[in-house]
This record gives structure tokens, sequence and C-alpha cells, in this order.
């Protein structure tokens, strides 16, 4: 449990530097972490020295929200620094998304080989292999066990497991920013929607995102969540949609450092 690391020898690497920086970081509300690396909520929280020596320092690291009149500046900034740029569509959604969630819990619900389980201190290690066996394979990087176990923020991981305890899908939703900062300390982020490739066109993401954003708002109070989508990705803009979520105008900009994470990019 102490080393719940996953993904490619590089991405593991990255999540240990961002699980160590957050320990000495955590209690500085300039920062934000949700399991994978520590960032910042937006450039008003540091300029891009400031974000590129945490992606030196990690192998990665973003900005939660960028203003779309600074986009451009700050992606020629990152690659005058040797970093590789990465932009996603930021969606967002609150008393929607939680009138969503309730929609899809009323009317939805999993196959009845399936059992639907909140990820946690007890959880076995083989259950959360399972996970991540089958997250990585849909190219969806888990953030870090104690964060989807709840151990670390206030967080939420539920998986679908078929009756030979093999997970076959999952979501997640976790406190992103620190909860004393102005502007985001309120919301969370919610994703890590993937679904075995044998199990999809079961709506089995859909149920399980729903009830991940019910979680968080039943246990922890959150009713304002978000998600990063990379432009175009069609299946993931229509979950984003179907669950009250809308694409803002303010994008999330993350930047990899190539000499730690060849790929140039964290997860899907």
């Amino acid at each position: 449990m102490n080393d719940e690391f996953f993904g490619s020898d590089d991405q593991r690497a990255v999540l240990r530097r961002a699980r160590a920086l957050a320990a000495v970081l955590g209690q500085d509300r300039r920062y934000s972490y949700y399991g994978r690396t520590v960032g910042l909520p937006g450039p008003e929280d540091g300029d891009i020295d400031h974000l590129a020596a945490l992606a030196i320092v990690q192998g990665s690291a973003t900005y939660g929200t960028v203003p779309l009149g600074q986009v451009e500046a700050i992606k020629t900034s990152m690659v005058a620094r040797g970093l590789v740029p990465m932009l996603y569509d930021k969606w967002e959604g609150g008393r929607s998304a939680l009138t969503a969630a309730r929609q899809v819990v009323a009317t939805l619900c999993l196959p009845e080989d399936l059992t639907m389980l909140r990820l946690d201190a007890a959880s076995a290690d083989a259950q959360m292999a399972s996970l991540a066996e089958m997250a990585l394979g849909c190219g969806v990087l888990p953030p870090c066990g104690e964060v989807l176990r709840g151990l670390l923020r206030p967080a939420v991981c539920l998986v679908a497991v078929d009756s030979a305890s093999k997970v076959v899908s999952c979501a997640a939703s976790s406190a992103f920013a620190h909860e004393d900062h102005p502007g985001h300390g309120k919301q969370a982020w919610w994703g890590m929607l993937a679904t075995d490739p044998e199990r999809r066109g079961q709506r089995l993401s859909v149920v399980l995102g729903a009830h991940a954003l019910l979680e968080m708002e039943a246990r922890f109070g959150f009713g304002d969540f978000m998600t990063g989508v990379e432009p175009g990705n069609a299946p993931s803009e229509a979950i984003c949609t179907r669950m009250g979520l809308s694409r803002g105008r303010s994008p999330i900009i993350g930047c990899a450092d190539p000499r730690a994470l060849a790929s140039g990019r964290m997860t899907k």
C-alpha cells in the first residue's frame, strides 16, 4: 500500500517525486495535488518560472486554469524552457452535475453480474492492481494509491468488479486545490473514467461517475467539479455533457520535461 504508483517506469518515477513534493508543499494554498503531480491552480499562484521548476523537479506540472488570452504566451514560454506543453479543455459543473448524477443513479444501474465497490484502506492490493491494469490499458493513469483509497485527501474511487473480482470499470474524484485557495478550494477534480473494452457499451463509467460525484457531495460537501479533456476526444466530451459539465473558456495547460517523461504526457 505504501508504494502504489502505477504506469510506465517514467510515470511511476514522476508519481513518486510528486508525492514526496506534496508532503512538503501540501499545506501551502498556492499548490494543487490530486494524486498525480503538484501543480498551480492558475498563473496568479505562480509565474511560468515557478511552474517550470515544478515540472523539472517532478517531470510534469500543470496550471489548473489559464485565461484564454494567456494560453499561447504560456505555451511559447514552456517550449523556450525545453518543456513539452499539453493543452486540455476544462469541463466544469456544479448544481447541473449533481442534478445529472442523481438522474443517472435513478435510471441506470450496473449489470447484475457486477458489483460496485469503493476503494479504502482495507481494499486488497490485488484489487488496486486490477484497477491499474484495466485503467492503464485504456490509456488512463491512476493517481497514487493513497489518494484513490481516500487516505491522503478527500477523495472517492469507485470500481465495478465481476464475479472473478476483476475490475472492469472505474471512476474517481478528489479535492484538487488547497481547501483555503480562494478560487479553487471548493472545487473537486473528477475523472479517471475507464472501462474494459469487453464491457463497453453498458454505460458502466457513466454509472460509476455519477455515484462518485454524489459521494463527494455526501461525504465531503463538494458541489463543484472539474475535469480535463483533450480537445477532440468525443467520447469523453459526451460523458461530460451527460454528467452536466460544460466546456469552459479557461483551459488547463500542463508541461512535461522530456528528460523525465519521454512520452511528453502523464495520461490520456
